[in-house]
């Protein structure tokens, strides 16, 4: 049997007392910080650097390995409605307050739809309605490499997202000054069912 292990109390511990160690800090003062203030200052990630998420919807086949392999539970397939017109597949969400950035999602991504940018700056003042924005379908590469190169601040590319909860509408403000609409008309994997509408009453003839 193993000895049990004891704990030596505080009152045995020697302590020297130091009277230099509290004066050390002091150094600090006459340093750069290695800290930045974001958003006001910012520096450039490295090449390839794990940032925000991009989406080719054309090449998405919503098979939903993305979301199978996300350790954090933040993918979830989203059915999207474009201009009165359901797409074929169903399109990841991502949300960034769960993400970890890990990436998984784009390596096991086999079409090369989903992939990632270099942008990793997504601030807020903290209004809830702010607060969409870190839950998103991501837009195509091209159009975010686009923004990117236009600001080379690395920054979110959506300035706002509105969100109408009856009708499921979505749109995004871009930083460039477009607006993207679209639908959201159901989540998972299975097409969402087409909402029947109520058969009126047949008048009764007097």
């Amino acid at each position: 049997m193993s000895m049990p292990a004891k704990v030596v109390g505080e009152d045995k511990v020697k302590k020297s007392p130091s009277y230099v160690k509290p004066w050390l800090g002091l150094k600090y003062l006459f340093k750069k910080p290695v800290t930045i203030k974001i958003p006001y200052e910012k520096i450039e990630p490295a090449p390839k650097y794990r940032g925000f998420h991009t989406l080719d919807w054309k090449k998405c086949v919503g098979c939903n390995f993305c979301g199978q392999i996300c350790p954090a539970r933040a993918i979830e397939m989203t059915w999207i409605e474009i201009d009165g017109k359901m797409e074929k597949r169903p399109h990841p969400k991502i949300d960034y307050g769960r993400c970890t950035f890990c990436q998984f999602c784009v390596d096991v991504c086999p079409t090369g739809a989903l992939g990632f940018i270099e942008s990793y700056i997504l601030t807020t003042t903290g209004e809830e309605e702010e607060l969409v924005l870190y839950d998103w379908v991501p837009i195509h590469p091209d159009k975010f490499k686009e923004i990117q190169e236009e600001f080379k601040d690395w920054r979110y590319p959506v300035e706002k997202i509105d969100v109408n909860e009856e009708t499921g509408e979505v749109t995004y403000y871009l930083r460039n000054g477009e607006i993207f609409k679209f639908k959201i008309v159901g989540y998972g994997i299975r097409p969402p069912k087409p909402q029947t509408q109520p058969k009126k009453e047949e008048k009764k003839s007097e």
